[in-house]
């Protein structure tokens, strides 16, 4: 049963990542997927803000921490699987924290507020234990069975995340572009762990 929640929890955030992003860039004028932060679709100014935080960000969130929980209950235990797994859910815990922290000024405030500060540091954060998280878990991969994707796309995520980190600034111009590189990383390891867990309980 955890195998399929996790199947289910994982498969789903991801679609409403990708839905918000998709729907919420469609319905925001002129705004650009390579320049520009997801957090701004959710951002106090945003054509459609409250709508993209709650019914977007809000249950992604609640989805991705779900996952994290259910994989703990069907992955091979040990406390390397659950400590990624742990960065994997503190990833997810940045999608809530926009929800009822969302961005001001387009995510970059000349003098930003506490919500503001508590927005970017939850954010940040949440990037670097997710790389760290898929790291954990792609060495961790490589002794369960039939699992060497998942290690593949655990390390090899998990250092491009990190390694995309180094470029997560407003000031760079391609900013949109890189954030979206680290969502795609952790996204697809998630969907692949669902996967992979739903076909071994069968």
């Amino acid at each position: 049963m955890a195998a399929k929640l996790a199947f289910t929890t994982g498969t789903l955030g991801a679609l409403a990542i990708l839905l918000l992003t998709v729907l919420g860039g469609a319905a925001f004028p002129n705004y650009s997927h390579l320049s520009q932060f997801i957090s701004e679709l959710g951002a106090r100014e945003a054509p459609h803000g409250k709508l993209v935080s709650f019914a977007g960000f809000l249950p992604a969130g609640v989805l991705l921490c779900a996952f994290a929980f259910f994989a703990s209950r069907a992955l091979p235990r040990s406390p390397v699987t659950l400590l990624g797994l742990m960065g994997v859910a503190f990833f997810a815990l940045g999608y809530g924290v926009a929800a009822f922290l969302p961005c001001e000024q387009a995510c970059r405030p000349v003098e930003p507020s506490l919500s503001q500060a508590i927005h970017n540091l939850v954010g940040a954060t949440g990037y670097f234990s997710g790389g760290v998280g898929l790291i954990l878990l792609g060495t961790q991969a490589r002794s369960w069975p039939e699992a060497r994707h998942l290690w593949v796309l655990g390390v090899s995520g998990g250092v491009l995340s990190l390694v995309s980190l180094l470029f997560l600034s407003p000031a760079f111009p391609f900013v949109g572009l890189v954030q979206r590189v680290i969502e795609t990383c952790m996204l697809l390891w998630i969907v692949a762990c669902g996967v992979y867990l739903r076909r071994m309980a069968r």
